[in-house]
């Protein structure tokens, strides 16, 4: 679904792929991943240059090629019907994480700062970009759309929080363009410098559902949300999303919290609130489900 394809001439079956001359590290690093299952000659993996008459310009490329293999000849069929097509049935089964951070390096791309993925699926069939929407959700748990040019669109900043989660500890050094890896290092700092209390106070509009509302509304529900949200902020932080694997874990088993329309405003110490909004970026829920799922846990 990325960048590889399939030779096959005289019933004889090469996988190949290429990329840009700036990606070589990726390229080489996609070359050692197929080595461990194909083989290789020694000029598996070269460098080469192209004109291109429509440009005028001279490209440069890296180039890799794997010997014929008896694999390779029975995915041919499979992948090609004439055309390249996405063999459904293989794909539900087989596609994984490892193949999902492949797919996107190859054909994804980080948009809108760090708030939309989009994947490059305008080749496919309207059945198979429904299919892939379809398997993204029901083996990852990521919501998807199709935009108008024909991509899957993850434009949701909870989504793409659960992608990265999942992809990134699997993702080549050199697509950190992709990645949010140096956001999590700045919030990390930004985390350990909001570790003092403070006791200034910031008013803040939270919106609750309607049980929750009844359960605290009245005098004292900011000093008691300052203290439920202080060890609780520290404790998800800490436990689950400083860690990849948690952090995936952690959206999805909270992606269904309820949406509320019941308006508080408490006054939260300012270490709570910056420690809310550090969290709220990082993870893409708001602040007020954030509290939602604090009180769901404590109430």
């Amino acid at each position: 679904m990325g960048d590889g394809y399939i030779n096959r001439t005289h019933k004889a079956s090469r996988f190949a792929f290429l990329h840009t001359l700036s990606d070589k590290a990726y390229a080489e690093f996609c070359f050692d991943l197929f080595s461990q299952y194909l083989p290789y000659g020694p000029s598996g993996i070269k460098t080469e240059s192209y004109f291109d008459r429509r440009t005028q310009k001279t490209y440069h490329r890296v180039f890799c090629q794997s010997k014929t293999a008896r694999i390779l000849d029975k995915l041919y069929p499979l992948w090609y019907q004439g055309s390249k097509v996405v063999p459904m049935e293989w794909v539900e089964k087989n596609l994984d994480a490892a193949g999902l951070a492949i797919w996107y390096q190859d054909d994804g791309h980080l948009k809108n700062g760090d708030s939309r993925i989009i994947l490059s699926t305008e080749s496919f069939t309207a059945e198979e970009k429904a299919f892939l929407r379809c398997i993204l959700y029901s083996k990852f748990r990521i919501t998807a759309k199709v935009d108008s040019q024909g991509r899957l669109d993850i434009t949701s900043r909870l989504e793409v929080r659960k992608f990265l989660a999942l992809v990134e500890p699997l993702m080549h050094f050199s697509m950190s363009r992709k990645s949010i890896e140096n956001k999590w290092k700045h919030w990390k700092v930004q985390w350990l410098q909001k570790g003092k209390l403070n006791r200034e106070t910031c008013r803040t509009s939270i919106y609750l559902p309607y049980d929750l509302y009844e359960t605290i509304k009245g005098e004292g529900y900011s000093d008691l949300l300052n203290r439920l949200l202080t060890e609780w902020l520290n404790k998800q932080w800490t436990l689950y999303c400083l860690d990849p694997g948690k952090r995936y874990s952690w959206l999805t088993n909270y992606q269904g919290v309820p949406k509320g329309t019941y308006l508080i405003t408490p006054r939260f110490r300012l270490d709570v609130k910056e420690k809310l909004d550090i969290l709220s970026m990082a993870t893409g829920f708001e602040k007020s489900e954030l509290v939602v799922i604090a009180l769901i846990g404590n109430m």
